[in-house]
């Protein structure tokens, strides 16, 4: 699904303009198509089927383009209001033309599920999206029909508060982006480098410089920090800092919103108990064809490094298991650290 462009007024003093994010998300993160390029490369191809990205997935609907979601519980998933409504037409879609597929790569796919029902913000305008205070209403909750969170895992929301920030600038924690980008639309991608957040629209937006495509609407904005992963904001818009129509960063909803205490009326109305999407996530379940071990990820983080010669997917065991060490050696990080440990300490040591 797309995300409409459409120019926001200004929103503070710099007067960063916002430009709606529609069903096919087009950004453009830098002026030319060299550069964009280069940023597109920079996102790291994972195993849909590794957790965390097993937890995020492709939200299909028939006969148009698609979005990404989150699931955040065993039943529900976290979307963009957008992507949920069909401009063409002018109507919100039905729950059973809606199909999210989990674990998706290279047109195969052994988790998914329909959608029994979804719940949107009242306050939302489909047909009034250049505006501020309509992207802050754009979000969706989906309840599968089927609870292939416990196949997949799930991620729990948290709050992007000042202690977070401040590990972020000393690269103790790193922001992440995981979804179905247009120039990969068959697999997932991953981009580790986003930079630090500001703010915008009070505390209910994140602005970041990740890159993101056609495609990623939707998508988490994830946190790693303190050996967990969990999401602090849906991608639902671009930013630009001039006219140019170059989108300098991109917008995120606030996960805060959604807390119990601290949240919107637009939501608590929309949802009801907001409990849930603050209670721990959860790993795939014993026996999920979903991996707790990120081999596939570790493994392409040591070639993005140096560290592994060759294509990571071609490298054999014992070339994984020598790359490991030599990063281990060099970073001086304990042996003992293997999986979802060592998978941290790959992502906080990229540049």
């Amino acid at each position: 699904m797309s995300l409409r462009s459409g120019l926001l007024k200004a929103l503070h003093a710099k007067a960063i303009l916002l430009t709606a994010l529609s069903t096919s998300l087009v950004f453009a993160m830098s002026p030319s198509q060299a550069s964009q390029k280069l940023a597109a490369q920079e996102r790291i191809l994972v195993n849909a089927m590794e957790y965390p990205w097993s937890t995020i997935g492709r939200l299909n609907a028939a006969g148009r383009a698609h979005c990404t979601g989150a699931l955040v519980s065993e039943r529900h998933v976290l979307t963009a209001a957008h992507c949920i409504y069909d401009a063409k037409t002018g109507r919100w879609l039905a729950p059973q033309e809606l199909h999210f597929i989990a674990g998706y790569q290279h047109d195969q796919y052994k988790i998914h599920s329909k959608i029994k029902s979804y719940r949107k913000s009242s306050r939302y305008k489909p047909k009034n999206e250049a505006s501020a205070r309509n992207t802050e209403t754009d979000w969706a909750l989906l309840e599968l029909t089927d609870p292939i969170g416990s196949q997949t895992g799930w991620l729990k929301l948290n709050a992007l508060n000042g202690s977070i920030r401040s590990r972020l600038k000393n690269r103790q924690a790193r922001l992440i982006t995981s979804g179905y980008r247009a120039g990969a639309p068959n697999a997932q991608t991953v981009d580790f480098n986003c930079e630090i957040p500001k703010k915008f629209k009070g505390n209910d937006g994140i602005a970041h410089q990740c890159f993101l495509q056609n495609g990623d609407s939707g998508s988490p904005l994830l946190l790693y920090d303190k050996n967990t992963f969990s999401i602090v904001g849906i991608n639902v818009i671009g930013l630009s800092a001039d006219n140019r129509g170059i989108n300098d960063y991109v917008g995120a909803l606030n996960a805060i919103r959604f807390h119990p205490q601290h949240g919107k009326d637009d939501i608590r109305s929309g949802i009801g108990k907001l409990n849930f999407l603050w209670d721990k996530g959860a790993l795939p379940a014993s026996g999920s064809e979903a991996s707790i071990t990120p081999e596939q990820t570790i493994a392409a983080l040591l070639s993005r490094q140096g560290y592994l010669a060759g294509k990571p997917r071609q490298a054999t065991p014992n070339a994984i298991t020598a790359a490991e060490n030599r990063f281990k050696k060099a970073k001086k990080i304990p042996p003992n650290h293997t999986g979802m440990q060592l998978l941290g300490d790959l992502i906080l040591s990229l540049k």
